[in-house]
């Protein structure tokens, strides 16, 4: 703090108490000393110019002290301005080379969709598609779907196969739960192959449309032959008698039922099987194909975003970071510019206190050396010496000029610091904005398809 704290208080009434300055001048003026041919000073003068000396010595020490932090504040301007070009630098570098590492990451994701979608178009071409895949629910929902049409047959058919069963009701439910497996499983799986048909590979179509009749044999070879147990079990055979009479009952005449609950048992057996056969055409998009590769573009698709976003996401993060780090560098320097002007008013204030301090030093002195004197004189016979005439005064200390320029110095780094922390700012978005084109959104990907990524900015890594 530039004031007269720095320096200690010169109190010349303790000074002279603690000397006893009054007493020793009458005892020594009683016998005449010093003696009037005496030219220097005597002990009791010059311990009154030790003592104030010392206060003295410790106000000039404590005045370089102070004048050497003000120094290192000035100093500290011009230093905090390399430091922020360091900063800067590095802020640009490591922005700019994160920026590198996500336009590496992502290339591989990037291809991806772009392969995919070409590939998606291909297939629309070969097959003459111009609508939309139909969406796929999953295989689990082909499973619970098959499983509650099980359910459903097995349940009706579980107390008629239970008649004649040796293990009775639970045994009719085994059987039953195992025909309608085979009734639901085939139709799910013939109507999955079915969907063949529509491709252009004779060989695959071939295939689908063999699967059709296929399952309109089985379906009604199965429904009946069931439906033909049952007239066995109400006819009064034994269950081993009704299961094997049931096919030649079937092979010669198929139709023939002889009630009509055995009609209507066929009835619910051939709904389950269109119902399961339906489901297994439509368990994915009814063309072949073409629903896993819509599938696989939409799973690029969502990978890409997904590095898109984590890319973006963590560029804003670290760009934030480094503008908030430069603008806190920008607010430190100016704090030391601020130090650095304060640091040549406090010089200034400092040095007019010195002044006064060091005339003050030489008028306690003076006044202590005064009391001794004259109480020195007033108790002697012989003349006072010739040196009780002389006025003392420290020798004078010349403190180094205050060099003013300093402050403009101190501004125009202050300016260059502003104009580096903004150039870097501004680049650090460049290179953002540059990195946000360069990783495309997916439409721009898709349709363009892979741009080449531009050079780096100058300094910007």
């Amino acid at each position: 703090m530039p004031t007269l704290a720095v320096f200690p208080d010169i109190d010349a009434d303790a000074i002279a108490r603690d000397l006893n300055l009054a007493a020793k001048g009458r005892d020594r003026g009683a016998q005449d000393q010093p003696p009037p041919d005496q030219a220097g000073p005597d002990h009791i003068e010059t311990g009154i110019i030790a003592r104030v000396e010392e206060l003295r010595r410790k106000g000039l020490e404590n005045y370089e002290n102070n004048r050497r932090v003000y120094n290192e504040r000035l100093a500290r301007s011009g230093q905090a301005s390399k430091d922020v070009d360091i900063a800067a630098g590095s802020a640009r570098n490591d922005f700019g080379a994160l920026v590198q590492l996500w336009r590496s990451r992502i290339v591989a994701s990037r291809e991806r969709l772009n392969e995919s979608y070409r590939w998606r178009n291909r297939f629309r071409e070969i097959h003459r598609l111009e609508r939309p895949a139909q969406d796929f629910a999953g295989w689990g929902n082909v499973v619970a779907t098959a499983l509650i049409l099980i359910v459903l047959e097995a349940g009706m058919n579980s107390y008629l196969f239970s008649k004649g069963n040796e293990f009775g009701l639970l045994g009719g439910l085994l059987v039953a739960v195992i025909v309608s497996l085979v009734n639901v499983g085939f139709s799910v799986l013939l109507g999955y192959l079915a969907r063949y048909m529509r491709l252009r590979n004779l060989l695959l179509k071939l295939l689908g449309f063999l699967a059709l009749p296929l399952w309109m044999g089985f379906a009604a070879a199965i429904n009946l032959m069931v439906a033909h147990f049952r007239d066995g079990l109400e006819a009064g055979l034994e269950w081993q008698a009704a299961a094997e009479a049931a096919v030649p009952g079937l092979l010669a005449a198929p139709l023939r039922l002889a009630t009509i609950e055995s009609w209507l048992l066929a009835g619910l057996g051939l709904l389950i099987s269109i119902l399961a056969f339906r489901k297994g055409w439509h368990t994915d998009d009814p063309y072949p194909g073409y629903g896993p590769v819509e599938r696989d573009l939409e799973q690029a698709r969502l990978r890409y975003e997904s590095e898109l976003d984590e890319a973006l996401r963590d560029l804003q993060a670290r760009r934030d970071e480094a503008i908030d780090a430069l603008q806190d560098a920008n607010d430190q320097v100016r704090d030391a510019i601020t130090e650095a002007v304060d640091a040549l008013f406090g010089q200034s204030s400092l040095g007019a206190h010195l002044q006064a301090f060091t005339e003050q030093c030489d008028m306690k002195a003076a006044h202590l050396l005064a009391i001794y004197r004259d109480a020195n004189m007033a108790a002697r016979n012989a003349p006072a010496p010739a040196g009780f005439k002389t006025a003392f005064r420290f020798p004078e200390f010349r403190a180094e000029p205050v060099d003013q320029s300093r402050r403009q110095l101190a501004e125009a780094e202050a300016e260059k610091v502003r104009t580096t922390v903004d150039a870097a700012i501004r680049a650090i978005f460049e290179e953002f904005e540059r990195a946000r084109q360069v990783f495309s959104v997916t439409d721009d990907v898709e349709i363009g398809g892979a741009k080449p990524a531009p050079a780096p900015a100058q300094g910007a890594a």
